[in-house]
């Protein structure tokens, strides 16, 4: 009972109102949620709120730390077997899309920072011989290692073929 009656008497001080039994009046219409409505602030510095900035850090299969800054956004898989966005709208690499390729991408997202010219076609095709990814797949997971490493090399990974 005491500390019911310290809760009620804090209560009303902070308030600024007698009792506890009443809440308080609201200074204005209660705004009713709308699909037009700012989100809440996130510490993600994208401009959706369903996607998170996410410290840089290394990611398997890689074992090099990436040069691309990295978010979380919830990717979706197409009939294809590509998943998507690869990137959040920032520009970052999203790393639920680099997770989601790691398991038939291992091959050329853990080539490194410094490969040769032609180790990506190389890597491209180990992973669709050996780790079940197909051509199209495997075009998004080079989109991926391209950025996480910061490669710049001016093939089309679409064009690939492998022997």
């Amino acid at each position: 009972m005491a500390a019911a009656g310290k809760f009620c008497g804090l209560a009303a001080l902070a308030l600024l109102a007698g009792g506890c039994s009443t809440p308080p009046e609201a200074l204005g219409p209660t705004p009713t949620p709308t699909s037009s409505a700012e989100p809440a602030p996130s510490p993600s510095p994208s401009p959706s709120s369903a996607e998170v900035a996410v410290d840089r850090q290394v990611l398997p299969p890689a074992n090099d730390p990436p040069v691309a800054n990295l978010c979380r956004a919830t990717i979706t898989v197409g009939s294809d077997g590509n998943a998507s966005p690869l990137f959040c709208h920032s520009g970052a690499l999203n790393v639920l899309a680099w997770s989601y390729y790691g398991a038939i991408s291992s091959s050329i997202l853990s080539l490194g920072l410094n490969p040769s010219s032609g180790q990506p076609q190389s890597a491209m095709c180990d992973d669709i011989a050996h780790n079940g990814a197909k051509a199209v797949q495997e075009a998004n997971a080079y989109k991926l290692a391209a950025a996480y490493y910061g490669w710049s090399f001016t093939f089309d990974p679409t064009k690939v073929t492998c022997p």
